[in-house]
Order: structure tokens, then sequence, then C-alpha cells
């Protein structure tokens, strides 16, 4: 049972409930790009810029869950944000 304004006849139960799941797995998505990479303070003042900024930190948490898959490790995604940082300034420094 679930609640909803539709009409019952509008659409299938199957497709409300899956809909309803995208929903939520876009949600936390947001949540974790809020929480963890701060999208909420954007530092470019035009939309290109923004949408840059957006999809850099999409980028990055497809990222990071690749790297929880292939290399569980505990702490969660925060714990995977530190490693990549740390990866990252290592390999930069180590260039030059």
């Amino acid at each position: 049972e679930y609640l909803t304004t539709l009409a019952s006849s509008a659409y299938d139960p199957i497709d409300v409930i899956n809909i309803y799941t995208l929903r939520t797995v876009v949600e936390i998505l947001f949540r974790e790009l809020k929480q963890y990479l701060n999208i909420e303070n954007f530092h470019s003042q035009t939309l290109n810029g923004v949408l840059f900024e957006l999809f850099a930190a999409m980028i990055g948490m497809v990222l990071i869950e690749w790297l929880r898959q292939r290399h569980p490790m505990r702490g969660g995604v925060p714990d995977a944000i530190t490693a990549v940082r740390d990866g990252w300034n290592e390999t930069l420094r180590s260039v030059g």
C-alpha cells in the first residue's frame, strides 16, 4: 500500500513503485553530493560554470563508488573521498 495523489487507474502500481524508487536514489545522490562534496556553494557565477561544477561532482561520486567497489574500505564515502584526495595530492607532489 502506498499514498499518492495519482488516480489509482492512471498508472500501473509497479510503475509507481519504480518511479518512487528512482526518486529515492536521486534524493540520496543529491544528499551525498551536498554532504560530502559541498555542491550547495558553487564557485562559478554563470550557468555553464555551475553545470560544470555539478557535472564534475557527479563524476567524482561515480569514481568514489567505483573505488569503493574495487577496494572495499571501512568508513564509507568520507574515507573514500579522503583516500582519493590523498592519492591525488601525492601524485601531484611527485610530478612536481
